[in-house]
């Protein structure tokens, strides 16, 4: 495994650090939702999705993963070796719109940040037996 590196796009940060930024990333994105600021909730939704699978990709590169948060996201998508519902939230996530015609009654749609949370959960299930080896 890799050390960090300042410099390196994916090395900057630890893999428990990468867990971190992705949890603050989804706090945020859960209330822009919330609060029906739809594009500023799917796209901090999608970053911290993204941000968490960087966690996995630091203990183990996967170049079919690419670089951006979105790359991420199409890629599990498509993994057959990622859990179904892994898989179908990453899609959901990838085919959300940034826009919404739609208005809403009462608080917003929280349910694109719910779709994050699993993929942070899975990134943090992949990266736990590491940390304690």
């Amino acid at each position: 495994m890799p050390g960090k590196d300042p410099d390196h796009w994916l090395y900057r940060l630890s893999p428990e650090e990468w867990l971190s930024a992705a949890e603050g990333e989804l706090v945020r994105a859960r209330q822009a939702l919330a609060n029906k600021q739809h594009r500023q909730g799917v796209a901090g939704a999608r970053r911290a999705a993204g941000m968490a699978w960087n966690a996995v990709l630091y203990l183990s590169v996967d170049d079919a993963y690419g670089r951006s948060y979105m790359d991420h996201l199409k890629a599990l998508g498509e993994d057959a070796t990622i859990p179904d519902t892994v898989r179908r939230v990453s899609l959901a996530l990838v085919g959300a719109p940034l826009q919404t015609q739609i208005v809403q009654l009462g608080p917003g749609d929280t349910s694109l940040a719910d779709a994050a949370e699993v993929i942070v959960a899975h990134a943090r299930e992949r990266v736990a037996p590491t940390a304690s080896a």
